[in-house]
């Protein structure tokens, strides 16, 4: 599986581990809920600033989470 759906499936977990919607995550960052869900289903690419608010919001270090990336083979 490439990187960017490993990343995708990764943050979508996150999120429901922080018990939040897209909706609620979406009103924390100041981004529509279909920001959210786009990044989520592939159809957004994810910024390395968006991952890094994505981050700050759900509460988890993204160092931690591109550690796990890079053992993924492309």
């Amino acid at each position: 599986m490439a990187r960017a759906a490993v990343l995708r499936i990764l943050l979508a977990e996150r999120r429901r581990q922080a018990k939040l919607t897209q909706a609620q995550l979406a009103k924390k960052l100041g981004w529509d809920q279909s920001t959210v869900s786009m990044m989520e289903n592939g159809q957004r690419k994810i910024e390395v600033i968006e991952f890094m608010s994505i981050a700050d919001a759900l509460g988890f270090d993204p160092c931690d989470l591109l550690k796990t990336l890079r053992t993924i083979k492309e």
